[in-house]
Protein backbone atom coordinates (compact mmCIF):
# COMPACT_ATOMS: atom_id res chain seq x y z
CA UNK A 1 0.00 0.00 0.00
CA UNK A 2 1.34 3.43 -0.91
CA UNK A 3 2.69 5.62 1.90
CA UNK A 4 0.61 8.66 0.95
CA UNK A 5 -2.81 8.63 -0.67
CA UNK A 6 -4.10 11.92 -2.09
CA UNK A 7 -7.73 12.60 -2.89
CA UNK A 8 -9.20 15.44 -4.88
CA UNK A 9 -12.13 17.14 -3.18
CA UNK A 10 -14.70 19.62 -4.50
CA UNK A 11 -16.91 21.83 -2.32
CA UNK A 12 -20.38 23.16 -3.17
CA UNK A 13 -21.80 25.82 -0.78
CA UNK A 14 -25.33 24.83 0.21
CA UNK A 15 -25.83 28.03 2.20
CA UNK A 16 -23.82 31.27 2.61
CA UNK A 17 -20.40 30.67 4.16
CA UNK A 18 -18.54 33.30 6.18
CA UNK A 19 -15.12 32.49 7.62
CA UNK A 20 -13.70 35.71 9.01
CA UNK A 21 -10.16 36.99 8.76
CA UNK A 22 -10.16 39.93 11.19
CA UNK A 23 -10.36 42.56 8.44
CA UNK A 24 -13.23 44.91 7.68
CA UNK A 25 -14.41 47.02 4.79
CA UNK A 26 -14.93 50.54 6.15
CA UNK A 27 -16.77 53.48 4.51
CA UNK A 28 -13.34 54.92 3.69
CA UNK A 29 -12.34 51.98 1.48
CA UNK A 30 -15.64 51.05 -0.08
CA UNK A 31 -18.63 52.71 -1.69
CA UNK A 32 -21.98 51.16 -2.58
CA UNK A 33 -24.01 51.87 -5.67
CA UNK A 34 -27.41 51.72 -3.95
CA UNK A 35 -29.35 51.43 -7.21
CA UNK A 36 -27.37 48.47 -8.55
CA UNK A 37 -26.73 47.07 -5.04
CA UNK A 38 -23.00 46.72 -5.73
CA UNK A 39 -20.06 47.26 -3.41
CA UNK A 40 -16.79 48.64 -4.76
CA UNK A 41 -13.79 47.96 -2.50
CA UNK A 42 -10.65 50.01 -3.19
CA UNK A 43 -7.41 51.45 -1.87
CA UNK A 44 -8.12 55.20 -1.47
CA UNK A 45 -4.43 56.09 -1.79
CA UNK A 46 -4.49 55.02 -5.46
CA UNK A 47 -7.16 57.51 -6.51
CA UNK A 48 -6.04 60.30 -8.85
CA UNK A 49 -8.06 63.11 -7.29
CA UNK A 50 -7.99 66.67 -8.64
CA UNK A 51 -5.84 68.96 -6.51
CA UNK A 52 -8.80 70.70 -4.87
CA UNK A 53 -10.42 67.38 -3.84
CA UNK A 54 -7.11 65.95 -2.64
CA UNK A 55 -6.60 69.02 -0.46
CA UNK A 56 -10.20 68.78 0.80
CA UNK A 57 -9.78 65.12 1.79
CA UNK A 58 -6.50 65.90 3.54
CA UNK A 59 -8.14 68.69 5.55
CA UNK A 60 -11.06 66.43 6.50
CA UNK A 61 -8.67 63.73 7.67
CA UNK A 62 -6.74 66.19 9.81
CA UNK A 63 -9.93 67.57 11.31
CA UNK A 64 -11.14 64.11 12.34
CA UNK A 65 -14.65 64.85 11.07
CA UNK A 66 -15.46 61.29 10.06
CA UNK A 67 -19.05 62.06 9.14
CA UNK A 68 -17.84 64.41 6.41
CA UNK A 69 -15.10 61.95 5.45
CA UNK A 70 -17.74 59.26 4.85
CA UNK A 71 -19.80 61.72 2.82
CA UNK A 72 -16.73 62.72 0.80
CA UNK A 73 -16.16 59.17 -0.41
CA UNK A 74 -19.84 58.72 -1.26
CA UNK A 75 -20.10 62.04 -3.10
CA UNK A 76 -16.89 61.48 -5.06
CA UNK A 77 -17.38 57.77 -5.72
CA UNK A 78 -16.73 58.27 -9.44
CA UNK A 79 -13.03 58.72 -8.72
CA UNK A 80 -12.84 55.55 -6.58
CA UNK A 81 -15.10 53.01 -8.35
CA UNK A 82 -12.78 52.39 -11.33
CA UNK A 83 -9.96 51.49 -8.91
CA UNK A 84 -11.97 48.77 -7.16
CA UNK A 85 -10.19 45.48 -6.54
CA UNK A 86 -13.41 43.96 -5.14
CA UNK A 87 -16.82 44.20 -6.79
CA UNK A 88 -19.71 42.24 -5.32
CA UNK A 89 -23.47 42.43 -4.79
CA UNK A 90 -24.88 43.45 -1.43
CA UNK A 91 -28.15 42.66 0.29
CA UNK A 92 -30.96 45.13 -0.40
CA UNK A 93 -30.95 46.27 3.22
CA UNK A 94 -27.20 46.90 3.17
CA UNK A 95 -27.60 49.09 0.08
CA UNK A 96 -30.45 50.99 1.76
CA UNK A 97 -28.40 51.50 4.94
CA UNK A 98 -25.53 52.97 2.96
CA UNK A 99 -27.83 55.34 1.08
CA UNK A 100 -29.65 56.60 4.18
CA UNK A 101 -27.08 56.39 6.98
CA UNK A 102 -23.71 57.29 5.48
CA UNK A 103 -22.40 60.53 6.93
CA UNK A 104 -25.13 60.68 9.58
CA UNK A 105 -25.04 60.08 13.32
CA UNK A 106 -26.74 57.03 14.79
CA UNK A 107 -27.55 59.04 17.93
CA UNK A 108 -26.21 61.79 20.18
CA UNK A 109 -25.20 60.90 23.72
CA UNK A 110 -26.12 62.95 26.78
CA UNK A 111 -22.76 64.75 26.73
CA UNK A 112 -23.34 65.80 23.12
CA UNK A 113 -20.94 63.27 21.64
CA UNK A 114 -22.03 62.04 18.22
CA UNK A 115 -22.18 58.27 17.68
CA UNK A 116 -21.47 57.28 14.08
CA UNK A 117 -23.41 54.61 12.23
CA UNK A 118 -21.27 51.48 12.25
CA UNK A 119 -21.22 50.53 8.58
CA UNK A 120 -18.24 48.20 8.65
CA UNK A 121 -18.43 44.90 6.74
CA UNK A 122 -16.53 41.87 8.00
CA UNK A 123 -14.36 40.41 5.27
CA UNK A 124 -14.10 36.71 4.49
CA UNK A 125 -10.79 34.88 4.62
CA UNK A 126 -9.25 35.66 1.25
CA UNK A 127 -6.21 35.27 -0.96
CA UNK A 128 -5.55 38.01 -3.51
CA UNK A 129 -8.95 39.43 -2.48
CA UNK A 130 -10.81 36.23 -3.41
CA UNK A 131 -12.41 34.17 -0.61
CA UNK A 132 -11.39 30.55 -0.01
CA UNK A 133 -11.96 27.80 2.57
CA UNK A 134 -8.95 27.18 4.83
CA UNK A 135 -8.09 23.51 5.17
CA UNK A 136 -8.02 24.01 8.94
CA UNK A 137 -11.74 24.94 8.91
CA UNK A 138 -12.67 21.72 7.12
CA UNK A 139 -10.41 19.66 9.34
CA UNK A 140 -11.97 21.24 12.42
CA UNK A 141 -15.42 20.12 11.30
CA UNK A 142 -14.16 16.56 10.70
CA UNK A 143 -12.40 16.57 14.06
CA UNK A 144 -15.65 17.41 15.86
CA UNK A 145 -17.48 14.62 14.00
CA UNK A 146 -14.75 12.10 14.87
CA UNK A 147 -14.74 13.08 18.55
CA UNK A 148 -18.53 12.80 18.65
CA UNK A 149 -18.31 9.27 17.28
CA UNK A 150 -15.60 8.26 19.76
CA UNK A 151 -17.50 9.75 22.69
CA UNK A 152 -20.65 7.86 21.63
CA UNK A 153 -23.02 10.10 23.58
CA UNK A 154 -21.28 9.58 26.94
CA UNK A 155 -21.53 12.28 29.55
CA UNK A 156 -18.35 14.19 30.21
CA UNK A 157 -15.96 13.55 33.07
CA UNK A 158 -16.25 15.91 36.02
CA UNK A 159 -13.68 15.14 38.75
CA UNK A 160 -13.46 17.98 41.23
CA UNK A 161 -10.63 16.34 43.18
CA UNK A 162 -8.50 16.14 40.03
CA UNK A 163 -9.75 19.55 38.91
CA UNK A 164 -11.09 18.06 35.67
CA UNK A 165 -14.22 19.41 34.02
CA UNK A 166 -14.37 18.33 30.38
CA UNK A 167 -17.35 20.61 29.79
CA UNK A 168 -15.04 23.61 29.99
CA UNK A 169 -11.73 21.95 29.13
CA UNK A 170 -12.02 20.88 25.50
CA UNK A 171 -8.30 20.06 25.37
CA UNK A 172 -8.74 17.47 28.13
CA UNK A 173 -11.74 15.96 26.32
CA UNK A 174 -9.91 15.85 22.99
CA UNK A 175 -6.87 14.23 24.57
CA UNK A 176 -9.00 11.45 26.06
CA UNK A 177 -11.02 10.78 22.92
CA UNK A 178 -8.20 11.07 20.39
CA UNK A 179 -5.83 8.84 22.32
CA UNK A 180 -3.41 11.53 23.41
CA UNK A 181 -2.09 14.78 22.00
CA UNK A 182 -1.46 15.77 18.38
CA UNK A 183 1.54 13.46 18.06
CA UNK A 184 -0.63 10.42 18.79
CA UNK A 185 -3.99 11.50 17.37
CA UNK A 186 -5.10 9.72 14.18
CA UNK A 187 -5.87 13.16 12.76
CA UNK A 188 -2.13 13.79 12.47
CA UNK A 189 -2.25 11.44 9.47
CA UNK A 190 -4.87 13.55 7.72
CA UNK A 191 -3.57 16.57 5.78
CA UNK A 192 -6.18 18.91 4.29
CA UNK A 193 -5.11 21.67 1.94
CA UNK A 194 -6.93 24.94 1.47
CA UNK A 195 -9.92 24.76 -0.85
CA UNK A 196 -9.39 27.38 -3.53
CA UNK A 197 -11.80 28.68 -6.19
CA UNK A 198 -11.33 28.04 -9.89
CA UNK A 199 -11.59 30.88 -12.37
CA UNK A 200 -14.57 32.39 -10.56
CA UNK A 201 -16.23 32.49 -7.15
CA UNK A 202 -19.38 34.43 -6.35
CA UNK A 203 -19.61 36.30 -3.07
CA UNK A 204 -21.98 38.84 -1.56
CA UNK A 205 -22.58 40.96 1.53
CA UNK A 206 -25.40 39.70 3.75
CA UNK A 207 -26.72 40.51 7.18
CA UNK A 208 -26.09 38.12 10.04
CA UNK A 209 -29.19 38.46 12.21
CA UNK A 210 -30.01 36.83 15.53
CA UNK A 211 -33.43 35.22 16.01
CA UNK A 212 -35.00 33.35 18.91
CA UNK A 213 -35.55 29.62 18.41
CA UNK A 214 -38.73 29.95 20.43
CA UNK A 215 -40.34 33.17 19.20
CA UNK A 216 -41.05 35.91 21.73
CA UNK A 217 -43.87 38.20 20.73
CA UNK A 218 -44.04 41.91 21.52
CA UNK A 219 -47.40 42.38 23.23
CA UNK A 220 -47.74 45.94 21.92
CA UNK A 221 -47.37 45.31 18.18
CA UNK A 222 -47.69 41.54 17.88
CA UNK A 223 -44.30 41.28 16.13
CA UNK A 224 -41.65 38.75 17.03
CA UNK A 225 -38.95 40.16 19.26
CA UNK A 226 -35.33 39.99 18.14
CA UNK A 227 -32.52 39.29 20.62
CA UNK A 228 -30.41 42.22 21.66
CA UNK A 229 -27.17 42.71 19.82
CA UNK A 230 -25.58 44.45 16.89
CA UNK A 231 -26.68 43.39 13.43
CA UNK A 232 -23.55 42.40 11.52
CA UNK A 233 -22.69 42.61 7.84
CA UNK A 234 -20.65 39.76 6.38
CA UNK A 235 -18.82 39.07 3.15
CA UNK A 236 -19.99 35.56 2.26
CA UNK A 237 -19.34 32.91 -0.34
CA UNK A 238 -22.63 32.65 -2.22
CA UNK A 239 -24.78 29.59 -1.90
CA UNK A 240 -25.44 27.24 -4.82
CA UNK A 241 -22.14 27.30 -6.74
CA UNK A 242 -21.52 23.85 -8.17
CA UNK A 243 -18.11 22.47 -7.13
CA UNK A 244 -16.89 26.05 -6.82
CA UNK A 245 -13.87 25.28 -4.62
CA UNK A 246 -11.34 22.46 -4.91
CA UNK A 247 -8.46 21.09 -2.89
CA UNK A 248 -6.66 17.95 -1.81
CA UNK A 249 -6.81 15.63 1.18
CA UNK A 250 -3.77 13.47 1.86
CA UNK A 251 -3.87 10.41 4.12
CA UNK A 252 -0.63 8.97 5.45
CA UNK A 253 -0.43 5.18 5.69
CA UNK A 254 1.60 3.62 8.54
CA UNK A 255 1.12 0.04 7.28
CA UNK A 256 -0.22 -0.98 10.69
CA UNK A 257 3.04 -0.34 12.54
CA UNK A 258 1.72 2.16 15.05
CA UNK A 259 4.04 4.87 16.40
CA UNK A 260 6.35 5.47 19.31
CA UNK A 261 5.91 8.61 21.38
CA UNK A 262 6.87 10.08 24.74
CA UNK A 263 8.56 7.52 26.99
CA UNK A 264 8.64 4.99 24.13
CA UNK A 265 5.02 4.06 24.81
CA UNK A 266 3.63 2.10 21.91
CA UNK A 267 0.41 3.85 20.86
CA UNK A 268 -2.03 1.77 18.78
CA UNK A 269 -2.41 3.09 15.28
CA UNK A 270 -5.82 4.33 14.20
CA UNK A 271 -5.47 4.55 10.46
CA UNK A 272 -7.80 7.17 8.89
CA UNK A 273 -10.05 5.91 6.13
CA UNK A 274 -11.39 8.66 3.88
CA UNK A 275 -14.75 6.95 3.25
CA UNK A 276 -15.25 6.33 6.97
CA UNK A 277 -14.32 9.95 7.73
CA UNK A 278 -17.05 11.03 5.32
CA UNK A 279 -19.59 8.70 6.93
CA UNK A 280 -18.68 9.95 10.42
CA UNK A 281 -19.12 13.54 9.26
CA UNK A 282 -22.51 12.72 7.77
CA UNK A 283 -23.60 10.88 10.91
CA UNK A 284 -22.81 14.03 12.90
CA UNK A 285 -23.94 16.80 10.55
CA UNK A 286 -26.93 15.39 8.67
CA UNK A 287 -29.21 14.99 11.74
CA UNK A 288 -28.30 18.49 12.83
CA UNK A 289 -29.22 19.95 9.45
CA UNK A 290 -32.56 18.13 9.41
CA UNK A 291 -33.35 19.17 12.97
CA UNK A 292 -32.48 22.77 12.18
CA UNK A 293 -34.72 22.75 9.11
CA UNK A 294 -37.56 21.29 11.16
CA UNK A 295 -37.20 23.76 14.02
CA UNK A 296 -36.90 26.82 11.77
CA UNK A 297 -39.89 25.66 9.75
CA UNK A 298 -41.99 25.65 12.92
CA UNK A 299 -41.05 29.25 13.66
CA UNK A 300 -41.49 30.34 10.04
CA UNK A 301 -37.96 31.75 9.89
CA UNK A 302 -36.43 29.65 7.14
CA UNK A 303 -36.63 30.63 3.49
CA UNK A 304 -39.20 28.13 2.14
CA UNK A 305 -37.57 27.81 -1.28
CA UNK A 306 -34.19 26.98 0.27
CA UNK A 307 -35.77 24.50 2.69
CA UNK A 308 -37.57 22.68 -0.14
CA UNK A 309 -34.37 22.55 -2.18
CA UNK A 310 -32.40 21.02 0.73
CA UNK A 311 -35.08 18.44 1.39
CA UNK A 312 -35.17 17.51 -2.29
CA UNK A 313 -31.39 17.15 -2.48
CA UNK A 314 -31.23 15.03 0.67
CA UNK A 315 -34.25 12.82 -0.06
CA UNK A 316 -33.94 9.13 0.73
CA UNK A 317 -32.58 7.21 -2.27
CA UNK A 318 -31.66 10.34 -4.18
CA UNK A 319 -28.38 10.95 -6.02
CA UNK A 320 -26.80 12.80 -3.12
CA UNK A 321 -28.14 10.42 -0.48
CA UNK A 322 -26.43 7.48 -2.21
CA UNK A 323 -23.05 9.22 -2.26
CA UNK A 324 -23.36 10.33 1.36
CA UNK A 325 -24.09 6.76 2.46
CA UNK A 326 -21.23 5.39 0.35
CA UNK A 327 -18.75 7.81 1.92
CA UNK A 328 -18.12 9.48 -1.45
CA UNK A 329 -19.38 12.84 -0.20
CA UNK A 330 -19.75 14.49 3.17
CA UNK A 331 -21.86 17.20 4.70
CA UNK A 332 -20.04 19.80 6.83
CA UNK A 333 -20.74 23.09 8.54
CA UNK A 334 -18.11 25.79 8.35
CA UNK A 335 -17.53 29.20 9.84
CA UNK A 336 -18.27 31.12 13.00
CA UNK A 337 -22.00 31.44 12.41
CA UNK A 338 -22.59 27.73 11.99
CA UNK A 339 -24.10 27.52 15.47
CA UNK A 340 -22.61 26.13 18.65
CA UNK A 341 -24.49 22.83 18.28
CA UNK A 342 -22.46 22.11 15.13
CA UNK A 343 -19.22 22.43 17.09
CA UNK A 344 -20.07 20.48 20.23
CA UNK A 345 -20.54 16.81 21.02
CA UNK A 346 -23.84 15.03 21.55
CA UNK A 347 -24.84 15.07 25.25
CA UNK A 348 -21.72 17.11 26.05
CA UNK A 349 -22.66 20.64 24.99
CA UNK A 350 -22.53 23.18 27.80
CA UNK A 351 -23.08 26.42 25.92
CA UNK A 352 -22.69 29.76 27.66
CA UNK A 353 -25.82 31.89 27.26
CA UNK A 354 -25.42 35.51 28.28
CA UNK A 355 -28.23 36.92 30.42
CA UNK A 356 -29.53 40.44 30.76
CA UNK A 357 -27.19 43.13 32.01
CA UNK A 358 -26.24 42.48 35.60
CA UNK A 359 -27.37 38.85 35.54
CA UNK A 360 -24.99 35.85 35.46
CA UNK A 361 -24.75 33.70 32.30
CA UNK A 362 -26.46 30.32 31.97
CA UNK A 363 -24.97 27.07 30.67
CA UNK A 364 -27.37 25.12 28.49
CA UNK A 365 -27.11 22.07 26.18
CA UNK A 366 -28.44 24.15 23.25
CA UNK A 367 -28.41 27.75 22.17
CA UNK A 368 -31.58 29.81 22.44
CA UNK A 369 -31.04 31.72 19.19
CA UNK A 370 -29.98 31.26 15.58
CA UNK A 371 -27.58 33.39 13.58
CA UNK A 372 -29.05 33.54 10.08
CA UNK A 373 -28.28 35.15 6.74
CA UNK A 374 -30.73 37.86 5.68
CA UNK A 375 -31.34 40.45 3.00
CA UNK A 376 -32.69 42.98 5.51
CA UNK A 377 -32.10 43.44 9.22
CA UNK A 378 -35.83 43.11 9.97
CA UNK A 379 -36.58 39.96 7.93
CA UNK A 380 -38.39 37.19 9.82
CA UNK A 381 -39.49 34.88 6.99
CA UNK A 382 -36.79 34.38 4.35
CA UNK A 383 -33.68 33.49 6.36
CA UNK A 384 -31.00 30.93 5.60
CA UNK A 385 -28.58 29.32 8.07
CA UNK A 386 -24.88 29.93 7.58
CA UNK A 387 -22.14 27.50 6.74
CA UNK A 388 -23.60 24.34 5.20
CA UNK A 389 -21.49 22.78 2.44
CA UNK A 390 -21.15 19.54 0.51
CA UNK A 391 -17.67 18.11 -0.06
CA UNK A 392 -17.26 15.41 -2.73
CA UNK A 393 -14.30 13.04 -2.72
CA UNK A 394 -12.66 12.36 -6.10
CA UNK A 395 -15.86 13.29 -7.96
CA UNK A 396 -16.04 11.57 -11.34
CA UNK A 397 -19.59 11.99 -12.56
CA UNK A 398 -21.89 14.96 -12.13
CA UNK A 399 -24.67 15.18 -9.58
CA UNK A 400 -27.41 16.42 -11.96
CA UNK A 401 -29.90 17.33 -9.23
CA UNK A 402 -27.31 19.39 -7.36
CA UNK A 403 -26.02 20.97 -10.56
CA UNK A 404 -29.53 21.93 -11.71
CA UNK A 405 -30.26 23.57 -8.36
CA UNK A 406 -26.99 25.52 -8.51
CA UNK A 407 -27.73 26.70 -12.04
CA UNK A 408 -31.14 27.94 -10.89
CA UNK A 409 -29.45 29.96 -8.12
CA UNK A 410 -27.12 31.65 -10.59
CA UNK A 411 -30.04 32.86 -12.72
CA UNK A 412 -31.34 35.01 -9.86
CA UNK A 413 -28.05 36.90 -9.52
CA UNK A 414 -26.42 39.70 -11.52
CA UNK A 415 -23.83 38.66 -14.11
CA UNK A 416 -20.75 39.69 -12.17
CA UNK A 417 -18.37 38.50 -14.88
CA UNK A 418 -19.84 41.10 -17.21
CA UNK A 419 -19.67 43.76 -14.51
CA UNK A 420 -16.02 42.93 -13.82
CA UNK A 421 -15.33 43.23 -17.55
CA UNK A 422 -16.98 46.66 -17.56
CA UNK A 423 -15.01 47.60 -14.47
CA UNK A 424 -11.76 46.59 -16.19
CA UNK A 425 -12.65 48.90 -19.08
CA UNK A 426 -13.43 51.76 -16.69
CA UNK A 427 -10.22 51.08 -14.78
CA UNK A 428 -8.17 51.23 -17.98
CA UNK A 429 -9.81 54.55 -18.84
CA UNK A 430 -9.24 55.89 -15.32
CA UNK A 431 -5.61 54.77 -15.36
CA UNK A 432 -5.12 56.46 -18.74
CA UNK A 433 -6.66 59.68 -17.39
CA UNK A 434 -4.55 59.41 -14.24
CA UNK A 435 -1.41 58.93 -16.35
CA UNK A 436 -2.36 61.94 -18.46
CA UNK A 437 -2.98 64.03 -15.32
CA UNK A 438 0.36 62.91 -13.93
CA UNK A 439 2.13 63.86 -17.16
CA UNK A 440 0.40 67.25 -17.18
CA UNK A 441 1.38 67.82 -13.54
CA UNK A 442 4.96 66.92 -14.33
CA UNK A 443 4.99 69.35 -17.27
CA UNK A 444 3.44 72.02 -15.06
CA UNK A 445 5.97 71.39 -12.30
CA UNK A 446 8.83 71.46 -14.79
CA UNK A 447 7.54 74.76 -16.17
CA UNK A 448 7.17 76.16 -12.66
CA UNK A 449 10.69 75.05 -11.80
CA UNK A 450 12.02 76.70 -14.96
CA UNK A 451 10.16 79.94 -14.17
CA UNK A 452 11.51 79.85 -10.61
CA UNK A 453 15.03 79.27 -11.88
CA UNK A 454 14.70 82.14 -14.39
CA UNK A 455 13.36 84.42 -11.69
CA UNK A 456 16.17 83.48 -9.35
CA UNK A 457 18.70 84.09 -12.09
CA UNK A 458 17.11 87.43 -12.97
CA UNK A 459 17.09 88.46 -9.32
CA UNK A 460 20.75 87.56 -8.94
CA UNK A 461 21.61 89.61 -12.03
CA UNK A 462 19.45 92.48 -10.74
CA UNK A 463 21.14 92.51 -7.37
CA UNK A 464 24.54 92.47 -9.08
CA UNK A 465 23.52 95.33 -11.33
CA UNK A 466 22.18 97.38 -8.41
CA UNK A 467 25.37 96.75 -6.47
CA UNK A 468 27.39 98.41 -9.24
CA UNK A 469 25.21 101.55 -9.21
CA UNK A 470 25.44 104.63 -7.03
CA UNK A 471 22.74 105.41 -4.46
CA UNK A 472 21.10 107.68 -7.03
CA UNK A 473 21.18 104.98 -9.67
CA UNK A 474 19.58 102.46 -7.28
CA UNK A 475 16.74 104.91 -6.46
CA UNK A 476 16.03 105.41 -10.16
CA UNK A 477 16.01 101.61 -10.83
CA UNK A 478 13.69 100.93 -7.92
CA UNK A 479 11.34 103.68 -9.13
CA UNK A 480 11.21 102.04 -12.58
CA UNK A 481 10.57 98.57 -11.06
CA UNK A 482 7.77 99.88 -8.84
CA UNK A 483 6.16 101.67 -11.78
CA UNK A 484 6.31 98.51 -13.90
CA UNK A 485 4.58 96.48 -11.14
CA UNK A 486 1.94 99.21 -10.76
CA UNK A 487 1.21 99.23 -14.48
CA UNK A 488 0.69 95.47 -14.44
CA UNK A 489 -1.61 95.75 -11.43
CA UNK A 490 -3.89 98.52 -12.81
CA UNK A 491 -4.13 96.86 -16.27
CA UNK A 492 -4.77 100.10 -18.18
CA UNK A 493 -7.05 101.68 -15.58
CA UNK A 494 -5.12 104.91 -14.92
CA UNK A 495 -5.50 106.75 -11.66
CA UNK A 496 -6.59 110.38 -11.23
CA UNK A 497 -3.96 113.16 -11.53
CA UNK A 498 -1.76 113.92 -8.55
CA UNK A 499 -2.43 110.63 -6.80
CA UNK A 500 0.01 108.24 -5.12
CA UNK A 501 1.95 107.67 -8.33
CA UNK A 502 2.48 111.42 -8.70
CA UNK A 503 3.74 111.55 -5.10
CA UNK A 504 6.31 108.84 -5.83
CA UNK A 505 7.50 110.70 -8.91
CA UNK A 506 7.74 113.95 -6.92
CA UNK A 507 9.80 112.19 -4.26
CA UNK A 508 12.31 111.07 -6.90
CA UNK A 509 12.45 114.52 -8.56
CA UNK A 510 12.95 116.31 -5.21
CA UNK A 511 15.75 113.91 -4.32
CA UNK A 512 17.47 114.53 -7.64
CA UNK A 513 17.43 118.30 -7.05
CA UNK A 514 18.26 118.26 -3.34
CA UNK A 515 21.16 115.81 -3.15
CA UNK A 516 24.43 117.39 -4.25
CA UNK A 517 26.19 114.16 -5.23
CA UNK A 518 23.69 113.34 -7.97
CA UNK A 519 25.48 113.66 -11.31
CA UNK A 520 23.96 115.50 -14.27
CA UNK A 521 23.47 112.15 -16.04
CA UNK A 522 21.64 110.70 -13.02
CA UNK A 523 19.37 113.76 -12.81
CA UNK A 524 18.56 113.44 -16.50
CA UNK A 525 17.86 109.70 -16.06
CA UNK A 526 15.47 110.47 -13.21
CA UNK A 527 13.60 113.04 -15.31
CA UNK A 528 13.31 110.68 -18.27
CA UNK A 529 12.01 107.88 -16.03
CA UNK A 530 9.30 110.15 -14.62
CA UNK A 531 8.33 111.41 -18.08
CA UNK A 532 8.01 107.79 -19.26
CA UNK A 533 6.11 106.22 -16.39
CA UNK A 534 3.90 108.85 -14.74
CA UNK A 535 1.58 109.39 -17.76
CA UNK A 536 1.17 105.58 -18.00
CA UNK A 537 -0.13 105.42 -14.45
CA UNK A 538 -2.19 108.60 -14.10
CA UNK A 539 -4.28 110.72 -16.47
CA UNK A 540 -1.62 113.39 -16.50
CA UNK A 541 -0.08 114.83 -19.65
CA UNK A 542 3.68 114.69 -20.04
CA UNK A 543 3.85 118.45 -20.56
CA UNK A 544 1.94 119.10 -17.32
CA UNK A 545 4.01 116.59 -15.39
CA UNK A 546 7.22 118.18 -16.71
CA UNK A 547 5.98 121.60 -15.56
CA UNK A 548 4.70 120.56 -12.11
CA UNK A 549 7.80 118.55 -11.22
CA UNK A 550 10.24 121.01 -12.89
CA UNK A 551 11.80 118.20 -14.85
CA UNK A 552 13.31 120.63 -17.36
CA UNK A 553 15.59 121.89 -14.58
CA UNK A 554 16.90 118.38 -14.08
CA UNK A 555 17.41 117.92 -17.78
CA UNK A 556 18.80 121.46 -18.20
CA UNK A 557 21.30 120.82 -15.47
CA UNK A 558 22.40 117.81 -17.39
CA UNK A 559 22.78 119.84 -20.53
CA UNK A 560 24.75 122.60 -18.72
Amino acid sequence: MEFLKTYKVALTPLSPIHIGCGEDFEPTNYVIDAEQKLLYGFDPSRAALPENLAEQLGCLGESGNWLRVQTFFRDNSGYFKPLAYVLMPVASGVAHDYKTKIGRTANVEADGKQVLNQLSIERATHSHNTPYIPGSSLKGALRTALMDKLNDGKRVIVDREQNIDERKQSVVLAKRLLNGDFATSPLRLLKIGDLMPGDWLGREVLYAVNRYKRPKVDQQNGQQKAPRGVVARKECIQTGQYRALAGEVTVQNLNGKGITSGEKRNVPNSQPDIAQIAKDSNAYHLPRLKEELNQMDKTGLVNPDWKRAMEALLKEGGQLDKRLKAGQALLVRLGRYGGAESKTLTEVADIKIMGKQGQPPKYLPKTTTYWLAAQTAEDQKHLIPFGWALVEIDPQDDLPELKTWCEAQSKTRPDMREKYANLASERAKAEQEAAQQKAEREVKLASERQVAENQAKAETERQARLAELSDAGRQIERYKENCARREQAIQGRKGKPYGSDYQEAKKLADAARAVEDWSAAEKQAAAEAIEHWLPRLETLEVKEARKKLKLSELKGGAEG
